[in-house]
């Protein structure tokens, strides 16, 4: 059983409003992750998360009506901590190609971080039991899509990059989740249904060179065809 750790409130004084909205929706969220992955959905009280991150159950309810919309705005803090983490990787490399490789593998180091996985698990785990969960998924792999497709954007931006039409504007988002779900699911995949993430970090590099090669392969030859 996961270890749970408490969250320590916070000095109030003199603290703008805003900043401590945000500070109680993190001790919200953080205490409310912890207890899930220790626990699972069902077996975590409202009343456990709200001692556990030191705010009332009316302030829980308030901003997060149901057990389910808290694990969706879990879902979305932590897509935002791993979108973070890439989203400069795109800047690196002269050519589409070596551009694509960085993003791939920094998407890659991230998600395949152990918080980000244990989190996934208990995701699938618990979506027979909360049917409301696949909509987080659905949500999670829309917003995905969104931050690859604008980050793919800027990757595509030289006039040579232009001349693919997976690239023109009203094909990206589906250019983009094709890239996901040749480059990052496959890993991903294996991580959820249960390999060490620690054993397939080493194989990001292969992986990505192979799989960002056959994607703009299959891009070029789409262009053959057209």
């Amino acid at each position: 059983m996961e270890k749970v750790t408490r969250v320590k409130a916070p000095q109030r004084a003199g603290r703008p409003r805003k900043e401590l909205a945000a500070e109680v929706d993190e001790r919200i969220l953080h205490a409310a992750r912890e207890l899930f992955l220790a626990r699972g959905l069902a077996g975590v009280s409202v009343a456990e998360i709200a001692s556990l991150a030191h705010a009332s159950k009316g302030t829980i309810y308030t901003r997060f009506p149901t057990k389910e919309a808290l694990f969706a705005a879990i879902a979305i803090r932590n897509s935002e901590i791993v979108r973070q983490g890439y989203e400069n990787a795109s800047s690196l490399g002269d050519t589409i190609e070596e551009r694509l490789t960085a993003l791939a593998s920094e998407i890659l180091k991230h998600v395949l971080a152990a918080d980000s996985i244990d989190f996934m698990r208990l995701a699938a785990a618990e979506a027979r039991r909360f049917p409301d969960l696949a909509k987080v998924g659905r949500m999670m792999r829309e917003r995905g899509t969104h931050h690859a497709a604008t980050i793919l954007r800027d990757v595509t931006q030289s006039t040579q990059d232009r001349l693919y039409a997976a690239f023109a504007p009203e094909r990206l988002t589906r250019t983009a989740q094709f890239f996901l779900d040749l480059v990052v699911a496959p890993l991903l995949l294996r991580a959820v249904m249960g390999e060490d993430p620690k054993s397939l970090r080493p194989q990001i590099r292969t992986h990505v060179a192979e799989s960002v090669s056959f994607f703009l392969t299959a891009c070029r030859s789409g262009e053959a065809v057209r």
